[in-house]
């Protein structure tokens, strides 16, 4: 029917799917499965740059430090070459005036006309809210000629209106404060990208620098642990919707981002190294970044008393004793990243 379209069997996203936390990348594997061309989730956030990112608000505590459109200076960099490393044709569409600060000129129908046309010929579009925060989800249909859309998001059990177990359904997408745009995977009219054009973006991204309000690369360690030393009793107190308080929320995220990208990194690298056994600075990158991952499962989770987040991390985190000790993992960790940084640059001057 011309007024509505749905799109059955897409990939459910969630954290934990595919084995990844990151919203982007999961998103990015679910609509690439989707159409029949299967997707690593160690290439497609390694590939896109998401791996290497690391970002820290310099101004005061911020929930959204670890948001992956931070990991350049341009927030759409990193959704485009997610796109184009697979070597699909790259669409986005941008809100104007969202929080990205991007020149988005579209207007309510624009939106509808681009959803109905990417969905009528068969591709899931990824979108950045419009349930929950502005973080990747899929669009996978439309109803009342594209005022209503479907799909999955990552935060649709938030949401008391929603089956958690089927695609979200909301005619209230352009009324919402955290929907920011819609990108589509369009045809595939080139090679996936280059393992060189990989490490040239990972060492852009680990490059310590000030963005803005945002530490980034290696800087970010520094302004990390600047908030720990200064951290206000205040800071503690639990926010209801979230259970836990601003404080956990950011050390949470941050190692979150960390295990996340580095596990990954560590894993693509050593993918390498086994298929290249003449060339060592694969290997050593591979450690390197292996090492950041266990630092926080084995230091950081130990020491905070698990991997899940609740009062009980909540109790130990308090400690200033506790700060402490997770700063001088911070700076082991900070170490690690600036070797495999140093290492990569070698890299690039031999391949």
């Amino acid at each position: 029917m011309n007024n509505e379209k749905i799109l059955h069997g897409v990939p459910k996203v969630y954290y934990g799917a595919f084995g990844g936390i990151t919203p982007f990348p999961i998103c990015l594997k679910a609509v690439s499965d989707y159409l029949g061309d299967e997707l690593d989730y160690t290439f497609a956030i390694v590939a896109c740059g998401g791996a290497f990112r690391f970002a820290w608000d310099t101004t005061g505590w911020n929930g959204g430090n670890v948001d992956i459109s931070h990991t350049f200076s341009n927030a759409e960099t990193v959704y485009h070459n997610g796109v184009t490393a697979l070597g699909r044709d790259f669409k986005m569409h941008w809100r104007k005036g969202n929080g990205m600060n991007q020149s988005g000129t579209e207007t309510k129908d624009n939106f509808m006309a681009f959803v109905k046309e990417q969905i009528d010929e068969g591709r899931p579009l990824v979108s950045l809210g419009p349930i929950g925060p502005p973080e990747a989800g899929i669009i996978t249909g439309y109803r009342d000629g594209g005022n209503t859309w479907l799909g999955w998001s990552l935060f649709q059990c938030m949401e008391k209106t929603i089956n958690d177990e089927s695609y979200f359904i909301t005619d209230k997408w352009w009324e919402a404060n955290d929907f920011f745009g819609v990108m589509s995977l369009g045809d595939i009219t080139a090679p996936r990208i280059s393992v060189r054009q990989i490490v040239e973006n990972a060492v852009s991204v680990l490059e310590g620098r000030q963005d803005g309000k945002y530490a980034k690369g290696i800087a970010a360690y520094e302004a990390w642990k600047n908030a720990l030393l200064n951290v206000k009793e205040s800071d503690f107190a639990i926010m209801p919707d979230w259970g836990q308080s601003i404080v956990m929320m950011c050390q949470g995220d941050a190692t979150d981002c960390l295990i996340d990208g580095r596990k990954n990194a560590h894993l693509f690298f050593k993918k390498l190294s086994l298929e290249n056994p003449n060339q060592p600075l694969y290997s050593a990158i591979a450690d390197q970044f292996g090492n950041i991952a266990t630092v926080i499962s084995s230091k950081i989770y130990k020491i905070l008393g698990g991997y899940e987040r609740g009062l009980e991390q909540e109790k130990e985190l308090v400690k200033p004793e506790i700060r402490r000790q997770i700063i001088e993992y911070i700076n082991e960790m900070k170490e690690a990243d600036e070797k495999a940084l140093d290492l990569m640059k070698k890299l690039l001057n031999v391949m």
